[in-house]
């Protein structure tokens, strides 16, 4: 929907109230519309930057479980970057392709075609991101360099449907939470919210095409190296509360720092550091959930040892600070 100045509390606008046939909800993602969902409320803004991209937000209460199809009002010809930093979605593609979303793996995407229809699994909140960029919009920024990766997105044909895991690092998620957090607000949000967009495809575009850059692939692990990563995830897992440093695990298992950052790449999408980081918050925010501890506990319980330092680092993973996430459980 279209830009209107509107304050932080009400950047989303609440879904109307409409159900199409057999209980399968209908989103017409084009400017000037409002939705509602079976089974879900929740705010949702579409910001149309007028330079070939466009930033979709949305915040979501899934009371149900609730499924709806999507309609996209962008003509074909485009590529997008789409995120979770809180809960899971599933989608099912006009191909009948099936795709998942979570906190954990985002989707680079084109789908021309109509007939997407998405499932929300009901008793979570879902905070979620996309941002397209026509393909004109793209070769324009690119010129010569377009990255031979992104090949699969770039047909003049005007039925792709292309849609590809891509493993979410700290970068990405931070520039998510922003979009969230009160510095996205103010008479210059519009200017921050397209400055933050324009990062984001950078860094998801970057991602991408490192991991489909065949120069780029990690020799395949030997049958050692195998349960040496099993047990060194295995301990930061089990361990969450022992600030341990990437080095430190390195030395125990008999490799370098690089070593071990590329066979964890190799097997889990990340680097140690990005693991361990995401063990902490999906631990952090179960304990959160449970409404059984403070949030100084919860720090010390994840390897915090100062509650300034855990606040910004949940923020900074999830888009609400851990005293938010109290109250939302209802703490």
């Amino acid at each position: 929907m279209q830009e209107t100045g509107q304050s932080a509390d009400d950047a989303f606008d609440m879904f109307s109230d409409r159900e199409s046939a057999g209980g399968i909800g209908e989103l017409r993602l084009a400017d000037g519309d409002l939705f509602e969902l079976p089974g879900v409320t929740g705010r949702l803004e579409r910001i149309d930057f007028g330079n070939g991209i466009c930033l979709h937000r949305a915040e979501l209460n899934v009371r149900e479980d609730s499924r709806f199809d999507v309609q996209n009002a962008l003509p074909p010809g485009w590529l997008a970057g789409s995120v979770n930093i809180l809960g899971d979605l599933d989608f099912d593609g006009p191909d009948g392709s099936k795709h998942t979303m979570s906190p954990e793996i985002g989707l680079m995407m084109r789908v021309d075609r109509p007939g997407t229809r998405y499932f929300l699994p009901g008793g979570q909140v879902i905070r979620h991101a996309g941002v397209t960029i026509e393909l004109d919009a793209l070769r324009a920024r690119f010129g010569d360099d377009l990255p031979a990766a992104l090949d699969p997105y770039l047909s003049d044909d005007q039925s792709v449907i292309e849609v590809r895991p891509l493993g979410l690092n700290n970068k990405i998620r931070s520039i998510v939470s922003a979009m969230f957090s009160a510095q996205a607000t103010g008479v210059g949000r519009k200017f921050k919210l397209e400055g933050l967009s324009t990062l984001f495809l950078a860094e998801m575009i970057d991602a991408y095409c490192l991991l489909h850059h065949d120069g780029e692939k990690t020799p395949e692990p030997s049958v050692l190296e195998k349960t040496v990563i099993e047990d060194t995830m295995a301990k930061i897992t089990c361990d969450l509360a022992t600030a341990v440093s990437v080095a430190q695990l390195a030395d125990a298992g008999g490799m370098t720092e690089s070593r071990l950052n590329s066979l964890f790449k190799y097997e889990t999408g990340k680097s140690c550091a990005d693991f361990i980081r995401s063990k902490r918050m999906e631990r952090a925010r179960e304990l959160l959930a449970s409404r059984d501890f403070t949030v100084k506990q919860v720090a010390a319980a994840v390897g915090f040892n100062h509650v300034s330092n855990f606040s910004r680092s949940y923020r900074d993973w999830y888009g609400e600070s851990p005293a938010q996430a109290l109250k939302r459980n209802g703490t």
